[in-house]
């Protein structure tokens, strides 16, 4: 019976898996998949508007920023690296362990806007990775009548 409440379990996530896929798919929500997926962790941020910037606040606290990895895609950024657990720590005995650790990933997407994608302005400080945006104006052209 044990057994048998497994595979239902299995059969449950897998179906939830595909779920969350699919309102992936259709939301553009980069965290529906990221959650359900449980070998790597999720840095916490925020994204915002300015009037002439796009800006996105990664918690990262504790890393190295050669340690952390930024690519883009043509309606995505990736942030991405490896948070090692402190040596000194490692064989400790923990009551409460809530500090992520390991790899992480987040990827954000790119709302409808104009903005200048390859010239990001990047700063790492205080554990806060700021990755900011410039917002082009938009060009409206006139199309002749003929």
């Amino acid at each position: 019976m044990q057994e048998r409440c497994y595979d239902n379990l299995r059969s449950l996530r897998r179906e939830m898996l595909k779920f969350l896929s699919d309102a992936s798919l259709r939301s553009r929500d980069p965290l529906t998949m990221e959650n359900a997926i449980d070998d790597i962790w999720h840095p916490k941020c925020d994204v915002f508007q300015t009037d002439s910037q796009w800006i996105i606040l990664v918690e990262l606290a504790g890393m190295e920023k050669e340690d952390i990895s930024i690519s883009r895609g043509d309606d995505y950024i990736k942030i991405s690296g490896e948070r090692d657990l402190h040596p000194e720590f490692e064989h400790a005995t923990y009551y409460s362990m809530e500090i992520e650790t390991g790899r992480f990933e987040r990827i954000i997407y790119f709302p409808d806007l104009n903005l200048d994608k390859d010239n990001p302005q990047v700063q790492y400080k205080d554990g806060i990775l700021q990755i900011a945006f410039n917002i082009e104006a938009t060009i409206e052209r006139i199309i002749p009548i003929e």
